[in-house]
């Protein structure tokens, strides 16, 4: 199946198509490594999702509430917090508590899994991870939340 066509960035929203039955979910990248964005979002794009980016704890804190991304693959070493503490508010948030989290990370402690969990991530990933490997688990996670997602 090919992919449609998306947005032309991120500001444009959900893409409105007579031909769609459904909207193309969402997914923001919080990493500060431009390259695993860049691959990651590249991966994402070529399987019709629509992409937003950030590179601190700040910007997905802001990107968040305003976009209403689907799920969030989000790094624990952020500029101002972790990406546990960002997981953590995003679970907290009665009108966010729903966006699937993954944690895509180096850290692999037996105390960096208990804190995933701890703070309510969906899946904690360790990198490096294969792109492929990520592709599959968005798509298992998004199947999901998108057979529980309201016909229009």
């Amino acid at each position: 199946m090919q992919p449609y066509p998306l947005p032309a960035g991120p500001s444009t929203g959900r893409q409105d198509s007579p031909l769609m039955a459904q909207q193309p979910f969402r997914i923001l990248l919080v990493d500060d490594e431009p390259g695993i964005r860049k691959i990651l979002r590249l991966f994402l794009e070529m399987e019709g999702y629509g992409v937003f980016e950030a590179s601190s704890a700040d910007q997905a804190r802001s990107i968040i509430p305003r976009e209403k991304p689907d799920l969030v693959i989000i790094d624990v070493l952020l500029a101002g917090e972790t990406g546990f503490e960002v997981c953590e508010w995003v679970k907290k948030n009665p009108e966010t508590k729903d966006i699937i989290v993954f944690i895509f990370t180096a850290f692999n402690q037996e105390h960096d899994y208990l804190e995933g969990k701890r703070v309510g991530c969906d899946l904690y990933l360790e990198k490096p991870q294969n792109p492929k490997d990520i592709i599959e688990k968005v798509k298992e996670f998004l199947a999901l939340k998108g057979s529980a997602r309201p016909t229009a």
